[in-house]
């Protein structure tokens, strides 16, 4: 082989090696973003149903105007499921706090304040 054989075969090495990094890097981000939207919409379901169970009379299974007995049975959340765990991490008459700790890729926990009208994101 000549020497420019030699120098363009280098080249497309190196340049292939940067693109399959550049590649994996962009599927990992992808990847963390997907978790980062199940999680947001399990939580965000998980708020619904809390809404409901502070409306509901106690007769029914609901808090009767309180999320002081709130558990996750309540609210349909396993404590652990195949992408992160679940915890209820407060609860006072007027709200509660919904805590996901992702247990996949490098994502930080989410905390999700919910009222009886409102989720606001910590």
């Amino acid at each position: 082989m000549g020497q420019q054989q030699l120098m363009l075969l280098i080249l497309v090495t190196v340049i292939v090696g940067i693109m399959t990094v550049v590649a994996i890097t962009l599927f990992s981000n992808s990847r963390d973003e997907s978790i980062k939207d199940i999680i947001r919409q399990d939580v965000m379901e998980a708020a619904t149903l809390g809404q409901m169970y502070y409306k509901k009379h106690p007769m029914l299974g609901g808090g009767g105007g309180t999320f002081n007995d709130i558990t996750l049975n309540d609210i349909q959340l396993d404590s652990t499921t195949a992408i992160n765990t679940f915890e209820i991490s407060e609860t006072s008459g007027s709200y509660f706090k919904l805590l996901a700790t992702p247990t996949l890729g490098e994502i930080d926990p989410f905390t999700a304040v919910v009222t009886v009208d409102n989720v606001v994101w910590e």
